[in-house]
């Protein structure tokens, strides 16, 4: 079976209640700032998150997703029990790094508020998440379980702050542009089009072309040629397939194609960056 020790989790901690007496209300503030991302659920009791401009009551089903460098803090009010996942976005598999591309603020926390239902969906992918990344050697299966993993926590993440948006005012164009990010990132390797994804939010190409554009500072079509580079070099570096195959399975309808496009990108040919990069 095809082994991958890469992995974009950097640690997984569970947090329950303080050991140390408190009166009712009390709680230990921690503030701190990290390299890394963080996504949290809160799975029992309740507190606070704050960063410097924000301070966020947070409950069972809270789901708080942290940008790395940003200074915060948290305290327990109410005895609490959780779950943090500290993480790369850079370095999740692609079908998961939608929401990473825009809206992103890194000056901010982000913060929704899931039903009892999909907090248990999230409890459960969390299990699943942990138990895939502490075991000593991963298969791609293992990744796989992983990703699948940690995107249904982001999938629900989304999900729930696009409603957010639109209960505030309809869809704006960052809501559209995240959806049309979301359907690239599930899709950049098939035969998907810039009229197929404007038809379906009911824009024309043209706008839809405009607007995406501005917001992430690529026209769609360069986007998803960008997303199958990435593909390539990852399953270029971390596999032994034949090129030609990379080259189809990342969406190419012909390997001449996919050579032009990655050395246009790259460089070098993709059997020569492979040399260079091979774990």
């Amino acid at each position: 079976m095809e082994q991958c020790n890469e992995s974009f989790i950097i640690s997984i901690d569970r947090f329950k209640p303080h050991t140390f007496h408190l009166e009712e209300g009390d709680g230990l503030f921690i503030s701190h700032s990290h390299d890394y991302d963080e996504l949290t659920l809160v799975l029992d009791g309740e507190g606070y998150y704050s960063s410097p401009e924000q301070n966020i009551k947070v409950r069972a089903g809270s789901l708080i997703l942290i940008p790395p460098g940003l200074h915060h803090g948290f305290v327990c009010t109410k005895p609490w029990r959780g779950v943090s996942v500290h993480f790369s976005h850079d370095r999740i598999p692609l079908q998961s790094r939608f929401l990473f591309q825009t809206g992103y603020e890194c000056n901010r926390i982000h913060h929704i508020q899931l039903d009892e239902e999909d907090t248990d969906w999230a409890k459960i992918s969390f299990s699943q998440l942990e138990k895939e990344w502490k075991k000593d050697t991963r298969s791609m299966d293992s990744f796989n379980i992983m990703r699948i993993a940690f995107e249904t926590v982001i999938v629900l993440f989304q999900r729930y702050q696009a409603l957010t948006s639109q209960t505030a005012g309809g869809k704006n164009d960052q809501t559209i542009i995240q959806e049309v990010l979301k359907e690239i990132h599930a899709r950049f390797y098939s035969q998907l089009t810039v009229h197929e994804l404007a038809s379906k939010h009911f824009v024309s190409e043209s706008n839809l072309r405009k607007k995406f554009t501005e917001i992430v500072g690529v026209s769609p079509k360069q986007y998803m040629i960008n997303l199958r580079m990435e593909e390539a070099k990852r399953l270029l570096r971390q596999t032994d397939k034949a090129i030609e195959s990379i080259s189809s399975e990342v969406g190419f309808t012909s390997s001449s194609r996919f050579y032009d496009f990655f050395v246009k990108a790259v460089g070098v040919t993709p059997f020569e960056w492979r040399k260079q990069n091979m774990k």
